[in-house]
Parts: C-alpha cells; structure tokens; sequence
C-alpha cells in the first residue's frame, strides 16, 4: 500500500514586507528636486529625460526569430504533405 501524501503547510503572507536593507529608502525613490518642483512625484521622474525608442528599433532581432520560425514551420508542414502523400 502506497503512503499518503501530506501537503505543505502554506504560510500566509504578512501585511508589511521584510526588509533586507537599513530600513532607509534608496536614492531613486525620492524625487527629485526638479521633479518636486514640476509637481512630479510618481516613479516617472527618472525617466522623464528619456528619449522614446522605436519599437521597431528595439526588437528587430525579433522579426528575424519570426521569419525563421515560419519557414521552419513552412518545412515542416511541406515534409508532411510529402510524406503523406507517398505513404498513400
């Protein structure tokens, strides 16, 4: 006879979240003087001087995945048809 499984026991989240650190927040959490100034007080203000980014631009190692992953499955698909065409 097989041994029953006993599940781990789950240990529920706690309301405030431990902190590894000093306790002090870091530097790129406090906004800037600028930013204070603007009245920019959310995460962005880091990133306001940013330039955008053509997505284009950014991922185009991916269209070259893409294409090679069709004409993988293009082949793919031709084998098929082949094979079952001939095993008829």
């Amino acid at each position: 006879m097989a041994k029953k499984k006993v599940a781990a026991r789950r240990v529920p989240r706690s309301a405030t979240p431990r902190m590894f650190s000093d306790g002090k927040p870091t530097q790129a959490a406090q906004p800037t003087a600028a930013a204070r100034a603007n009245g920019v007080t959310s995460r962005t203000a880091g990133s306001a001087g940013r330039a955008p980014v053509a997505l284009a631009q950014e991922y185009r190692y991916v269209t070259g995945d893409l294409r090679r992953l069709g004409l993988l499955a293009v082949g793919i698909f031709a084998v098929l048809i082949v094979l079952g065409v001939v095993v008829r």
